[in-house]
Formats: C-alpha cells, sequence, structure tokens
C-alpha cells in the first residue's frame, strides 16, 4: 500500500532523492524552477520537511565543513521505497483528467528508474488513457448542448489532451530507441 503524502511532500523526497539538501536550497528549486506551482513558500516547505523527517523519509544533519548552519536532508532507505512506490503506482483516467501535472512531476522523477521499465510502464498508460480521455472529450462534443465558449473551451481541452498524447508517444518511442542503443 503506498503511503498518502501530498505532492508537495512527494517533490521534496525526489529532489532530496537527487542529492542532499538544505531547506533553503529546496526553496531556491520551488522558486527558480517551473516547480514554483508546487510552492516556494517557507510556511509550506519547512513543515512538509518537518513532516517528512518526523516520519522516518529524511533524515537532516548540519555539515561540519559548511559555516551556514543549514541543516542538510538525506533520503533514509523508508523515503526511498515510499517514493519509488509513489513512482511505480499505475496512471489513471482520473490522473489524465486531473492531475497531469502530479503525472509530468511523476515523470521527472522516474530518471531514478536505470532499466527504464517503471517509465516505459508510465508512459504506456499514460498513452492509452490519454486516448480514451481524448474520446471521452469528443463524445461531450458532440453530446452536450455546449454555448460557442463551452464549445471553444472543450476543444481546447482536446487539444492539449492531443497535445500530450503524441508527447506521450513521441516519449515511448525516445526511450524505444534508447533501449535498442543498449
Amino acid at each position: 500500500m503506498v503511503e498518502q503524502r501530498s505532492t508537495l511532500e512527494y517533490a521534496l523526497l525526489g529532489l532530496i532523492r537527487g542529492a542532499p539538501q538544505s531547506g533553503y536550497d529546496l526553496r531556491k528549486v520551488f522558486e527558480e524552477t517551473a516547480m514554483a506551482g508546487y510552492s516556494g513558500s517557507p510556511g509550506a516547505i519547512y513543515p512538509a520537511l518537518r513532516r517528512l523527517e518526523h516520519s522516518g523519509l529524511i533524515e537532516g544533519d548540519v555539515p561540519d565543513d559548511t559555516r551556514r548552519r543549514r541543516k542538510e536532508f538525506r533520503l533514509t532507505e523508508r523515503g526511498r521505497a515510499v517514493l519509488l512506490d509513489w513512482l511505480a503506482l499505475p496512471v489513471t483516467h482520473d490522473d489524465v483528467a486531473l492531475r497531469f501535472p502530479e503525472l509530468m512531476l511523476r515523470f521527472v522523477f522516474l530518471s531514478f528508474d536505470e532499466s527504464d521499465s517503471l517509465t516505459l510502464r508510465f508512459l504506456e498508460r499514460l498513452e492509452s488513457h490519454l486516448g480514451e480521455y481524448i474520446a471521452d472529450l469528443k463524445v461531450q462534443r458532440e453530446q452536450l448542448p455546449l454555448t460557442m465558449h463551452g464549445r471553444l473551451a472543450l476543444e481546447g481541452g482536446i487539444a492539449s489532451s492531443e497535445a500530450r498524447h503524441r508527447w506521450a508517444l513521441e516519449a515511448q518511442e525516445s526511450f524505444r530507441r534508447k533501449g535498442d542503443r543498449r
């Protein structure tokens, strides 16, 4: 069973998995990258780090070789397992419809999968569910009595989902070609 954590907590686990980091370092990532949507606020990040540390998913210490007294956090084995369980979750129709940014966050952290098997499974499920979602949206476009605004909004959703679908197909192909070169 996958431990329930906030998306911010999973983002922190993934970032810390890459390399030990201080709260300040993590805040900078959120402030200066596309991850800003997950919060660069100290009022969100530091409590999340405390929850993760209290749960035994990360551990922090102050390195001896620094002048600043910043605590650096590292992933524990339990934290690594929780992160990998989250990454291995199957992609669902609801994920595609309601949680696409979280799916992309998971995809980024799938870079820790050295075999690429989880990544390919993720992309295959993503592509499949996007295809189903696009078909659902097209049915809605035909069946619902929509105003011009509603129809255009739905067509915008179809167009963006079709672009995501093309991306998922291209990403699968990239990973398959990578596997062929091994």
